[in-house]
């Protein structure tokens, strides 16, 4: 279980709650989020995201990726605009990130 003070991801039990309110993940987001929480704190690719949840087939695809991590941010972070957990680096891959406690988002995320 990996607890984001507000967000709480359960890899086991397949749940995500925040602020204490379950929310509903559709099956490619759960893919996901799983990836990078598993993954947690290290970079993953693109092509690693895409293959592993859409297939060999769609390891180009990264708009994918884009309206993916758009869904879930509205839906996990606090201000989607300026996320702490789901973070992008531009033109590699994304990562998931369990800021310390009061640590604010990087101005360049």
């Amino acid at each position: 279980m990996v607890d984001a003070g507000d967000l709480v991801i359960d890899l086991g039990a397949a749940t995500v709650t925040r602020a204490g309110e379950r929310v509903h993940l559709t099956p490619r987001e759960w893919g996901v989020l799983q990836m990078l929480v598993a993954h947690r704190g290290r970079l993953v690719t693109q092509r690693q995201l895409l293959q592993t949840v859409w297939g060999p087939a769609y390891t180009e695809e990264t708009q994918y990726l884009r309206v993916y991590m758009g869904q879930l941010r509205r839906k996990l972070e606090t201000d989607p605009a300026h996320p702490r957990h789901l973070i992008t680096e531009a033109g590699r891959g994304y990562r998931f990130e369990v800021p310390a406690a009061g640590e604010r988002p990087s101005e360049d995320r």
